[in-house]
């Protein structure tokens, strides 16, 4: 089974998050930042995974499915990042030590026996 490329999975990103009512375009702004985006997650996936990537196979095809969660968990701490903590109408939100992505995320990326 083949991988998406970063082109792919880029478009589903773009498509999911002006579902979500951001404003993304095709714009090449936009599609560097999204691409940015796809690879970082892939790269964690990844790093988690001690998967060694090749021109053919960028990431374990079974964890394709986290790739585009982990972009949105980036996303939705644009403008707070490193936030320990934060109140607000009710809300709260904390984020613990880590980066952008929850931990609980990454708990689920079985490594690979080397």
């Amino acid at each position: 089974m083949t991988t998406k490329s970063i082109n792919e999975l880029t478009n589903e990103l773009r498509v999911i998050l002006q579902s979500r009512g951001f404003n993304v375009t095709n714009s090449n702004a936009d599609s560097v930042l999204l691409s940015y985006e796809v690879k970082k997650a892939i790269n964690e996936v990844n790093r988690c995974r001690r998967f060694n990537p090749t021109d053919d196979k960028l990431y374990d095809v079974k964890y394709e499915d986290v790739i585009i969660p982990l972009c949105l968990c980036s996303f939705a701490k644009i403008g707070a990042e490193g936030q320990t903590s934060h109140s607000e109408n009710g809300i709260t939100r904390n984020y613990t030590t880590g980066g952008d992505y929850p931990q609980d995320m990454l708990n689920g990326i079985v490594p690979l026996i080397k």
